[in-house]
């Protein structure tokens, strides 16, 4: 006859089994379990991806549906898309409150130059769906005071951004040291420019790559 203690253990074996079948099928695969968020993760038009939404201007850069799961994010797939009844106005909704939450989290870094001046801003965050932060309206409205009405940012990394004012020409002083640090990211997205004002986002430019020696 089986112990007390060695009930225990067999309870929790048998917990452990039923844990992992909801993870894992009886073939060993992963299965997926509810998404935890929907979203949007802004990514170089390098990557292929089945559900994807045009960016005025851009030509190096796409807005791909993503969800989050119990292993991290993936990108929608068109079965998954439409097994779950989705549309992009609904998923720009989900997507618009998780970056405004996003937004009340991060701590940019304000460089300053010799006497104070701000220079540019820098967030970088480990939430996956950082670069989302672009559909709030309130992403001008925590940099209005300190950048400005109008503001440059280039989505270097899905986990670092970079933002300058858009008048002075800063950005341009900073392009090269850019490229050279987006050719070893991580997690490259794009050097494509985007202006950020009061009417949204939208791509306006490219900083140039730094061109091979003849």
């Amino acid at each position: 006859m089986a112990t007390g203690f060695q009930l225990i253990r067999l309870w929790a074996a048998l917990f452990m089994v039923i844990a992992m079948g909801s993870t894992f099928s009886a073939s060993g695969q992963e299965t997926e379990a509810l998404a935890r968020r929907f979203g949007v993760i802004f990514e170089g038009s390098f990557e292929k991806a089945d559900i994807t939404t045009p960016i005025t201007g851009a030509r190096k850069t796409q807005l791909v549906a993503f969800y989050e799961w119990d292993f991290g994010v993936r990108q929608f797939t068109a079965i998954k898309w439409k097994d779950q009844g989705l549309d992009w106005d609904r998923l720009f909704a989900a997507a618009r409150t998780g970056a405004d939450k996003i937004l009340m989290k991060i701590k940019p870094e304000l460089v300053r130059d010799s006497r104070g001046v701000i220079l540019y801003a820098i967030i970088t965050d480990k939430d996956p769906f950082l670069t989302s932060v672009l559909l709030s309206p309130k992403l001008i409205d925590q940099f209005r005071e300190t950048l400005g009405d109008r503001i440059h940012l280039v989505l270097l990394d899905r986990n670092r951004i970079y933002l300058f004012p858009a008048t002075g020409g800063q950005l341009a002083d900073y392009g090269p040291a850019l490229v050279e640090e987006f050719s070893s990211t991580p997690l490259p997205v794009s050097l494509e420019i985007f202006l950020i004002d009061d009417t949204g986002y939208r791509v306006i430019g490219e900083l140039e790559r730094i061109k091979a020696a003849e």
